[in-house]
């Protein structure tokens, strides 16, 4: 089977947020200037930190207003960054079932 030359895309890295599988062509070019979720982790181990922290303070703050109960959704618009951190920040939350 023979397939076309072709630069690899999907790679694993290791980032700050775990080992991730990242598109190495998930960037844009706007104005000489580049972004994208893949091209932030592959540059710097990590996506929007302030934005990623951002969020997790707002999960902290329904929990603190509303328990345990509260849950989030993410909406699955590129590779898992958010889903990742408000998995560990919310590891415990929620009902407890009886044994």
């Amino acid at each position: 089977m023979t397939f076309p030359e072709r630069p690899i895309a999907f790679i694993f890295a290791a980032s700050n947020h775990g080992t991730m599988i990242v598109n190495c062509n998930d960037y844009a070019v706007q104005q000489q200037q580049s972004f994208g979720v893949g091209l932030q982790i592959l540059e710097n181990s990590c996506f929007d930190a302030s934005e990623v922290q951002f969020v997790l303070r707002l999960l902290e703050l329904g929990r603190r207003y509303f328990g345990d109960g509260v849950f989030a959704i993410d909406g699955g618009a590129s590779i898992g960054v958010h889903s990742i951190e408000w998995a560990r920040l919310m590891h415990g939350w929620g009902p407890r079932p009886e044994l």
